[in-house]
C-alpha cells in the first residue's frame, strides 16, 4: 500500500477504544484519507504527543546562511544594547531577604524563558529564568528560489528566541492556562528562592516536568513580573512575538476529571463519523447508533459538555495564543488532543445541529459547552485570516469575538487581543477602563470611518452608561443579544437605508458623534424578556406559549392598521426570527411559515390562527408528526436556531405607527426609532434628560422599515443627530 503522510509531523492522538495511538494518512491507491495506528510503548504520554521543548535539544539544524544571520544580529545586538534609561522604568522588585527578587529586562525586545528542571510527579518544582530575545527574524534567503523566480523565495519560520548569554536558539514550548483562584497558592523554587504560584499552575508544572530532562517553557506567571505595570505593559506587546516564536504550545485544561477521558474518546468517535458529513445530511438523534455514537441519552455526552465547559475556553488570552501558535495541543492530566481533533470535533458537532446534546441539566451549562464550541470555531477563522492577510485583522472584529471571553482585568479586553491586528494602541494600565475603550472606538474610527455602524451595532447596553459615551461598546460586558446588523453578510438581508454611505463627524467635545440620520417611530409598547426556546410553545401554559400568545393578542389589537395588505402573519413569524436563517447570513427561508402555522394553530387551538396564512403546498397538510420525518424535522431544528438567535436578549415591541419589531432589552416606551445615513438596520435613540441629544440604546428589528421602506415614504430626509 502506498502510504504518503501530507505532514511527517503530524500529531499521534490516542485512542482509549482502541488503546492504541492514531493519525491520519492519505493512501494514494485508494485515494482517500485512512487512519494509521501505532502500539502505545508505555503508560506515560509519548513524548511527540505533547512536543515539549527541551533545553539542549537542537530541533532544526541551521545551514550556514541561517548561522550567519544569527551571528550578525547578535553582533548588531551589542552594539546597539539600549540603556536602562532609553526603557521603561522597570524597577527591581523589593523583597525580604531570601524571597525571590526579579532582575530587571534591560531590552524593549527581551523576554524570560523558564528552564524546568527534571524530577518525579510529586516533587518539589525547582526552575530557572533565562533572558532571551525574540527580536530575530530569519531573513529570506535569495539563493533559494523556486523555478528560478526571485520573486518566490522560501521563507524560513522562526520558531525560538535567542539567548541573551550565548547567542544560542533557544526552543521553547508556550503555556496556555488559566491561572485560576489566586488565594490558592503553592509554592515552588525559582533561581534557588521560594516563588508562590497557582494551584492550577502548580499542578500544570508537575504534568509538564519530566524526568531525565530540563524544559524550557514561557509562562507569563513565572516569566512577567506581574507587579511591575511598566514591564508588564511591555512584555503584553511582545506576547504576540512570544507565542509565534514557540516551538510549540500547550493549552492546559486541568486534571482528568469528570470522566474527561471518556470523553476525549467520545470526542474522537464524533470526529470519525462526521467530519465528511454535509450540512444537509445531518443525522436524526435516530442515526446516532447507526454511526457508532453515543444515544442522546447518553452519559458521554454530559462528560462531554463538561469537558467542552473547562474554564480556559472562556479565557480571553486564549485567542491570541492559540491564533499567533503554530503548533497546540492540549493536555487533560496526561491525555493530549490535537488542534485537529479538537478543530473537527468542533465543526461537526455545530454543522450537524448537535448542540443540544450537550445539555447537561441547565441552560447555564448548555451555554458555557456550547461557549467552548464556538470559541474554536471562532480561532478556526481567525487561524485562516491569518494565513490569508496576515497582521490585518480589523481592531474591531477581534474585538467582537473576544467579547465573550473573560478577563481579570477588563482593559485587557483592548489589550489582551490588539496584538493580533495592525493597529498601534500601547497598553497602559494607568488608563481606566472607559478611557481605554474609547481610545480604542476612535482608534477604529479612525482607521476606517466606514465601519461606524458595524460599531454602533455592538453597543449592548442594559441602560445606556452616563459616564460614558452610549456609542462606544462596552467590552467587558457579554453579548446579551446576537447582532443583527455587525456581520457584513447582513447588509444583503437588510437594507434600511438602502446603499446610502454613513455621513458622521467627531463633536467638539471628543465625546459625542455627528451622525446623519432621522428618527421615524417611537415605541408603543415593549414586552418583557422574550423566551426563546421555540419548542416550549407546544406545552400549554410554557413561559414561551405564553409569550407568543401576549404578542399574537398584541398584534391583532395593534398592527391591523399597517399591515392592511393582509400580511400580518408572514410579518410575524419574519419578526420572530429576524428575517434571517438559522445561519444568520441568508434571508428566512418560506418552509418556516408553514412550521409556525403549525405552531400557533396548535398553542392557539385555532386552526388556523391567522387568516392571511397561506401554505407554501396546499395539497400536503404539515401535522405534528410531519415534524419527526427528516426533512421537516431538519428545518424545524434549523428555525429553533434561528429563533433563538433572534430573540435571545431582545424584547417585542410595538410602535405608535403600528409597526412590530424586535427590541434592545433596555428599550422603554418613548424611545426613538431612527435610521442612520448607510444603516441597514435602524436603531433605539432616548433623548437625553437634560440637554440636547440621544444616548444610543442599540440596534432593533422593524419589520416595515428593513428593506428601505422609510426612505420612500413623506418627509424622509437626514439631518443632523447628535449621540452623546
Amino acid at each position: 500500500m502506498d502510504l504518503v503522510a501530507t505532514d511527517d509531523d503530524s500529531p499521534w492522538a490516542w485512542s482509549n477504544q482502541h488503546e492504541n495511538y492514531y493519525r491520519s494518512q492519505w493512501d494514494g491507491e485508494q485515494g482517500k484519507w485512512v487512519t494509521i495506528w501505532k502500539e502505545r510503548t508505555d503508560s506515560a504520554v509519548l513524548e511527540d504527543e505533547t512536543n515539549l521543548a527541551k533545553a539542549g535539544v537542537v530541533y532544526r539544524k541551521l545551514d550556514s546562511f541561517q548561522e550567519a544571520a544569527l551571528q550578525s544580529f547578535m553582533s548588531a545586538r551589542v552594539d546597539r544594547q539600549p540603556t536602562r534609561s532609553s526603557l521603561p522604568n522597570t524597577m527591581v522588585t523589593e523583597a525580604a531577604p531570601g524571597d525571590f527578587v526579579y532582575q530587571p529586562i534591560t531590552n524593549a525586545q527581551d523576554m524570560r524563558i523558564v528552564q524546568l528542571a527534571p524530577g518525579a510527579f510529586g516533587q518539589e518544582i525547582n526552575c530557572t529564568l533565562h533572558v532571551c530575545s525574540v527580536e530575530f527574524e530569519y531573513p529570506v534567503d535569495p539563493t533559494k528560489q523556486i523555478d528560478g523566480t526571485k520573486a518566490l523565495t522560501f521563507l524560513t519560520p522562526t520558531f525560538h528566541a535567542v539567548s541573551v548569554a550565548t547567542g544560542e536558539p533557544i526552543w521553547y514550548t508556550a503555556l496556555s492556562y488559566v491561572w485560576g483562584d489566586p488565594s490558592l497558592v503553592r509554592s515552588i523554587l525559582c533561581n534557588g528562592k521560594p516563588f508562590r504560584t497557582t494551584k492550577n499552575l502548580y499542578t500544570a508544572l508537575q504534568y509538564l516536568r519530566r524526568t531525565d530532562s530540563v524544559v524550557n517553557l514561557w509562562i507569563d506567571q513565572i516569566c512577567i513580573n506581574q507587579t511591575d505595570l511598566e514591564e508588564k505593559a511591555q512584555q503584553v506587546i511582545l506576547m504576540s512575538k512570544i507565542y509565534q516564536r514557540a516551538w510549540s504550545t500547550i493549552v492546559w485544561l486541568g486534571e482528568e476529571a469528570d470522566n474527561s477521558t471518556k470523553a476525549h474518546e467520545t470526542l474522537v468517535a464524533v470526529k470519525i463519523a462526521l467530519q465528511y458529513h454535509t450540512a444537509e445530511e445531518a443525522p436524526s438523534m435516530e442515526d446516532l447508533g447507526r454511526l457508532d455514537l453515543p444515544s442522546p441519552s447518553s452519559q458521554a455526552w454530559q462528560d462531554l459538555s463538561k469537558l467542552m465547559s473547562r474554564p480556559w475556553f472562556r479565557r480571553l488570552w486564549i485567542i491570541q495564543e492559540a491564533v499567533l501558535s503554530h503548533d497546540v495541543r492540549f493536555l487533560c492530566g496526561r491525555r493530549c488532543i490535537p488542534w485537529n481533533d479538537m478543530s473537527l470535533f468542533a465543526i461537526c458537532m455545530a454543522d450537524n445541529n448537535l448542540e443540544s446534546l450537550l445539555s447537561i441539566g441547565g441552560s447555564g451549562e448548555r451555554e458555557e459547552s456550547m461557549s467552548g464550541i464556538n470559541r474554536i470555531r471562532m480561532i478556526d477563522r481567525m487561524i485562516g485570516y491569518k494565513w490569508s492577510f496576515p497582521r490585518q485583522s480589523a481592531l474591531l472584529s477581534v474585538l467582537v469575538e473576544g467579547r465573550g471571553s473573560q478577563a481579570t482585568d477588563a482593559r485587557d479586553k483592548v489589550f489582551g487581543i490588539v496584538g493580533l491586528t495592525a493597529t498601534t494602541l500601547r497598553p497602559d494600565y494607568t488608563l481606566t477602563v472607559k478611557a481605554v475603550y474609547t481610545a480604542a472606538a476612535r482608534k477604529i474610527l479612525d482607521a476606517n470611518s466606514s465601519v461606524l455602524i458595524d460599531l454602533l451595532c455592538c453597543v449592548d447596553h442594559e441602560q445606556p452608561p452616563m459616564e460614558s459615551p452610549s456609542w462606544v461598546p462596552d467590552w467587558n460586558s457579554p453579548l446579551q443579544a446576537t447582532s443583527l446588523g455587525y456581520n457584513g453578510s447582513s447588509r444583503g438581508i437588510y437594507q434600511a437605508t438602502k446603499y446610502s454611505k454613513p455621513k458622521w463627524s467627531f463633536h467638539p467635545n471628543n465625546a459625542s458623534l455627528n451622525i446623519s440620520g432621522f428618527c421615524f417611530d417611537t415605541i408603543h409598547s415593549i414586552s418583557m424578556l422574550a423566551e426563546t426556546d421555540l419548542k416550549d410553545l407546544l406545552v400549554q401554559g410554557s413561559p414561551t406559549s405564553q409569550f407568543i400568545l401576549e404578542c399574537i393578542d398584541r398584534i391583532t389589537q395593534h398592527c391591523d392598521e399597517c399591515y392592511h395588505d393582509g400580511n400580518l402573519f408572514t410579518a410575524f413569524w419574519k419578526t420572530l426570527v429576524a428575517g434571517k436563517d438559522h445561519s444568520r447570513f441568508q434571508k428566512a427561508p418560506p418552509e418556516y411559515a408553514d412550521i409556525f402555522a403549525l405552531l400557533f394553530d396548535t398553542a392557539t387551538g385555532r386552526s388556523p390562527s391567522f387568516s392571511s396564512y397561506q401554505p407554501t403546498n396546499p395539497k400536503r397538510k404539515l401535522t405534528l408528526a410531519n415534524l419527526e420525518v427528516r426533512r421537516p424535522s431538519h428545518i424545524y431544528r434549523q428555525m429553533q436556531v434561528a429563533y433563538q438567535a433572534a430573540l435571545q436578549g431582545r424584547r417585542f415591541g410595538i410602535t405608535e405607527r403600528g409597526a412590530m419589531g424586535l427590541f434592545p432589552r433596555g428599550t422603554r416606551v418613548g424611545d426613538r426609532v431612527c435610521v442612520l445615513e448607510g444603516g441597514h438596520v435602524p436603531f433605539v435613540l432616548r433623548g437625553r434628560e437634560q440637554g440636547t441629544g440621544y444616548r444610543l440604546v442599540g440596534e432593533c428589528y422593524q419589520h416595515s422599515a428593513m428593506d428601505g421602506q422609510i426612505m420612500s415614504a413623506p418627509g424622509s430626509e437626514f439631518c443632523e443627530i447628535e449621540v452623546t
